[in-house]
């Protein structure tokens, strides 16, 4: 098993962010999925959310925490533990594919919340 660490600051208030996140039908529009549907395990608003793959060809679980950096910066921090099944899933695996494409729909996700983040009054 596998484990993937990474994290992005998005320029936009920590409600926003994490209103993004938890509004699944946006996915598709910055991450490009594996096919497998998840079920969450745990939420607690504004803070976490954790949940498990339910299906697909990598099992997975994973939690993402959301840190108020200041009043227009969030941090978004994912745990992610993956078990991959198969030859191609060990092997693109253990040359770091998951990992950049991991970090790569984090950016997706940092774009697509910049793009659409209400401006600072002020």
């Amino acid at each position: 098993m596998g484990r993937i660490e990474e994290s992005v600051e998005v320029a936009a208030p920590l409600d926003e962010v994490y209103g993004h996140w938890v509004r699944c039908e946006d996915f598709p529009q910055f991450m490009r999925g594996d096919g497998s549907e998840n079920v969450t395990t745990e939420v607690v608003e504004g803070e976490r959310v954790a949940w498990e793959g339910a299906t697909g060809p990598v099992r997975h679980s994973g939690v993402v925490t959301f840190h108020q950096v200041d009043a227009g910066t969030t941090r978004l921090m994912l745990q992610l533990e993956i078990e991959p099944h198969g030859l191609w899933e060990h092997l693109a695996e253990a040359l770091g594919f998951v990992d950049r494409r991991v970090i790569d729909d984090l950016y997706d996700f940092k774009h697509h919340v910049e793009e659409r983040a209400t401006p600072m009054a002020g």
